[in-house]
């Protein structure tokens, strides 16, 4: 009978435990589960933020990691080239250009007028302007920079030496005694024991302004008479006669400047030297014919009865010989 108590006893116990375990788990059920919605949205605002400001930040740095400051070097990619229909000599040269945004190039002279592209320029030297420095700028908006480059003339010599060979335009010979000959230059003691005097002159009005660098006048080949060795050395000096011709009265001419000396037997005659290439000048800017006299030093007479003694110069044994450069 206690034994059957018991067992009823412990049924009851078990039953009460049973009960309140069941009420536990039901007040949990019925209890409304916490609100987390406003967390989350939070939190996915927060990172949206996050993500937004790093995405701007990137964006900047990307943007200004692009920009750079340009640089500019100038480079002969081209020339000396010579043109010999224009007869100057030219250079090609491009701009070697860096930099974000990409600058805008500008030069100094492009004598293409932009034919080789925005970073090409052509340079045309010549003669009178045989140098140019040319200068180019790159620029964009984060600044500026600059670069030249000295062009000169590379085609050869650049000045052209020109040589030209006169005769004189004006030739005679005048005695003692008043007798004129214009067909030749005569020198020496004439067959009527008269002393003769030649003149010969240059036509030089179109060498004014020229830049001479030598003249040489030479009397050569002329046709000989008796040996005059009694009438000393030979003289050639400058002289003006009137623009006429040549009159009795030019056996007196006096000169300007002379005598230049040669033996008596010298052959050819020869001379230059500065004072020629400055009276050139001179008679050409004036302009007056560049005219000489020749005559044997001693004007006595009385060699060979009868007889001519002495040289005569036809025009085409007489030149001036003129170099110049232009």
């Amino acid at each position: 009978m206690i034994r059957k108590n018991l067992t009823y006893i412990l049924i009851s116990f078990f039953a009460v435990v049973a009960f309140f375990i069941t009420a536990g788990v039901c007040n949990q059920c019925g209890t409304a589960a916490p609100d987390t919605s406003e967390e989350t949205t939070e939190d996915e605002e927060t990172t949206e933020e996050e993500t937004t400001e790093e995405e701007t930040t990137a964006e900047e740095i990307t943007e200004k990691e692009e920009k750079e400051v340009p640089t500019i070097e100038l480079r002969i990619y081209e020339g000396p080239v010579y043109k010999e229909e224009s007869d100057i000599c030219y250079y090609r040269v491009e701009a070697i250009v860096t930099g974000k945004p990409a600058p805008e190039v500008g030069f100094s002279k492009d004598d293409s007028g932009g034919a080789w592209g925005k970073k090409k320029a052509q340079v045309n030297l010549t003669r009178d302007n045989p140098t140019y420095t040319l200068t180019a700028t790159a620029t964009n908006s984060e600044g500026d920079d600059e670069d030249s480059i000295l062009l000169e003339w590379g085609c050869g010599e650049l000045t052209e030496e020109h040589t030209v060979e006169l005769h004189p335009t004006d030739v005679g010979w005048v005695d003692s005694a008043g007798w004129v000959d214009n067909s030749s230059v005569g020198i020496g003691d004439t067959s009527l024991n008269t002393d003769a005097r030649g003149f010969f002159a240059f036509n030089i009005s179109s060498f004014d302004d020229k830049n001479i660098v030598s003249a040489e006048v030479k009397l050569e080949t002329p046709d000989y008479f008796a040996v005059c060795n009694f009438k000393g050395d030979i003289q050639i000096y400058y002289v003006d006669f009137l623009p006429g011709g040549l009159t009795s009265a030019d056996y007196s001419d006096i000169p300007y400047s002379g005598p230049i000396s040669f033996d008596w037997d010298d052959e050819p005659l020869s001379f230059s030297g500065n004072f020629l290439i400055d009276t050139i000048l001179d008679r050409a800017s004036i302009p007056r014919k560049l005219q000489f006299g020749i005559t044997y030093a001693n004007p006595a007479t009385g060699g060979l009865a009868g007889t001519n003694e002495g040289r005569v110069y036809s025009v085409d044994d007489i030149t001036l010989k003129i170099i110049y450069e232009e």
